[in-house]
């Protein structure tokens, strides 16, 4: 964007309403209820792990049932503005309010495939008042820089990079020339970061998008609504002062080395007490319990007698009478334009206009044709790259790149009750006056915004013998392939049939499910098992592995004391832990509480 004075909100955020889901028949109610696997027995995917070793904060988690009180009080959430001012605090931030916010934000913020993509600084009051001066200098137009901060987050980011775009590097190759273009491409991608495909470094983009909404909600949870965040989500990579940009770097300890690999400050959000005013009406009581909710959410995939495996066990294999109410898919959407609207700094009729939503209702004959027609798609997208998989990369590695791609069917089928592709047209988010970058981020944040509504009224008035009542599964697998179709083989956008004019890039697929089972426990293993790694995910941090704090001019790992780390579980007092159906739990799951001395002290001396 070329402005860089802080825009006037052209309109409020519209407020979302509860909407209860129903369970379904007592008869028809299932659990989870995994076991560890007998003295023999082969581990799967639905046993539980033995052990946990782990330092992240999340651990594996259930759903913590909300009354409607509680629900209905937790939705402003979904549709908060940004605070005015900081006033003076009532004390200084602690470690352990610090802990938590973390552990809200950059430890756990993704709802679509996990990767090692951010990193933080976070500054004290007095290197705060300095970056509010260096973000003046730098321009951010999309809010006013606040002074008064008590912390700052400096969020940096590298481009997407897993064991799947390295597989995408042999992709898309002629056979002759493979073996040229081949070492061209990751060249390209190694030293100038080239992203194979478009959508490829999208996912960037996403993900901070992901990153800045859940910071908005931690900030509030973490200080008991006491204090906000003014998160700055446009990038900078247009700096009215680039020397300003730099020093802010500098502050962020980036290195040249850094640089050259790709990583970039990406977001700033400055944290603040807030006048009573702006105070999130939010009890400590409640703030622990969506504290731990936040961390026991996860994208499901499974729909009970849909797609369950051969293997799965009885629960997963018998569909459930249950429906995502209309009414609930509505006030998704309108938590979604609240966050791009927010994002963005356009009204919501924009917002409304600019993002590209398809639903398919696979409850409708219609949508049932649909959802094949798109499947049929995807699935040739993948045959054609099957074909064209060079063999002289392919044979070395024991067929190992086929094998990967071929799994791709199956990771990225779409199953659910409610189904959307979402995505933006590149030449009306710039005649907009908006960056496409800018965009896509606030797209994430829609996204995500969109999916905790439909994930948060799957807690409220949970009975004790379900898991949950509704799921989301964001997924940017289904576009990747698509996104090889057409670069490739020349298909069309998984949104031009429905926008033909329009000129769509699809970004994501919502698949919304309302059912009492969760997921396999495999799902969560892929996250935080070094044992059983999932070949596209990378393991959740610890928070001394991203998040640094400043502090006397010095930047030191959070809560690494000498050789000693954190190993605590953030919100543990809320106690919902997966147990067996004995109740026994995963040894090493509960984790272990960080000293008290340090945890209760103040984070800035």
């Amino acid at each position: 964007m070329s402005d860089h004075t802080p825009r006037e909100r052209a309109s409020r955020p519209k407020a979302v309403d509860l909407v209860p889901i129903a369970p379904p028949p007592a008869s028809q109610r299932v659990r989870r209820d995994a076991d560890f696997p007998k003295p023999g027995e082969r581990p799967t995917r639905y046993t539980l792990p033995t052990r946990l070793e782990s330092g992240s904060p999340v651990g594996y988690r259930t759903r913590v049932a909300l009354t409607r009180e509680e629900g209905a009080r937790a939705l402003p959430l979904l549709s908060m503005e940004r605070p005015s001012a900081f006033v003076a605090p009532e004390a200084p931030v602690l470690e352990r309010e610090l802990f938590d916010e973390c552990a809200l934000g950059v430890l756990s913020a993704r709802q679509s495939t996990n990767y090692r993509g951010h990193r933080e600084v976070i500054l004290g009051p007095a290197e705060s008042a300095r970056a509010a001066e260096l973000l003046r200098r730098v321009g951010r137009a999309e809010a006013p820089v606040l002074d008064g901060a008590s912390h700052t987050h400096l969020v940096l980011s590298r481009p997407y990079r897993t064991p799947f775009t390295f597989l995408l590097t042999f992709i898309g190759h002629k056979t002759l020339k493979s073996l040229a273009t081949v070492p061209m491409r990751a060249w390209g991608k190694r030293f100038h970061h080239v992203d194979d495909i478009p959508t490829i470094g999208y996912l960037q983009q996403l993900h901070l998008g992901i990153l800045a909404d859940a910071m908005e909600r931690a900030a509030v949870i973490a200080s008991r609504g006491a204090r906000r965040a003014q998160v700055f989500l446009e990038p900078f990579d247009a700096p009215k002062d680039a020397d300003a940009l730099r020093e802010l770097e500098s502050l962020a300890g980036l290195t040249a080395a850094e640089r050259a690999r790709g990583w970039r400050l990406s977001l700033v959000a400055q944290v603040g007490a807030v006048p009573a005013a702006e105070r999130v009406d939010l009890d400590a009581a409640l703030c622990r319990k969506l504290g731990a909710n936040l961390l026991a959410f996860r994208s499901e995939r499974a729909q009970p007698g849909v797609n369950a495996d051969p293997s799965a066990p009885e629960p997963y294999r018998h569909r459930q009478d249950m429906d995502v109410p209309e009414e609930l898919v509505t006030m998704v959407g309108r938590a979604g334009y609240n966050a791009f609207a927010h994002w963005t700094g356009c009204d919501r009729e924009a917002a409304k206009r600019l993002l590209l939503l398809e639903r398919i209702d696979v409850l409708s004959p219609e949508g049932k044709a649909r959802l094949r027609e798109v499947r049929a798609g995807l699935d040739a997208a993948t045959d054609a790259a099957l074909r064209d998989i060079p063999l002289w990369a392919d044979l070395p590695l024991g067929r190992a790149l086929t094998r990967n791609l071929s799994k791709g069917r199956k990771a990225f089928g779409m199953t659910g009750q409610r189904i959307y592709v979402g995505g933006l047209s590149r030449r009306e988010v710039e005649a907009a006056s908006l960056g496409w970058d800018h965009a896509v981020r606030a797209f994430g944040a829609a996204a995500a915004r969109s999916a905790l509504m439909g994930e948060l009224m799957g807690c409220v008035e949970l009975p004790p013998d379900c898991d949950l009542l509704a799921g989301l599964c964001l997924m940017a697998g289904p576009v990747n392939q698509n996104d090889i179709g057409k670069q490739f083989y020349g298909h069309a956008d998984l949104l031009a049939k429905t926008f033909p004019d329009r000129d769509p890039t699809s970004l994501l697929v919502w698949t919304m499910k309302a059912k009492t089972v969760a997921d396999p426990i495999g799902n969560e293993e892929q996250l935080v098992n070094p044992a059983r790694k999932g070949a596209l995910v990378d393991l959740r941090a610890a928070p001394h592995e991203v998040v640094s704090i400043r502090a006397d001019g010095a930047l030191r790992p959070m809560r690494k004391q000498g050789e000693s780390t954190s190993r605590e579980r953030a919100f543990a007092e809320v106690d919902n832990f997966v147990r067996s159906p004995a109740g026994a739990e995963i040894p090493g799951n509960r984790g272990e509480p960080w000293p008290a001395a340090l945890a209760d002290a103040p984070a800035w001396g």
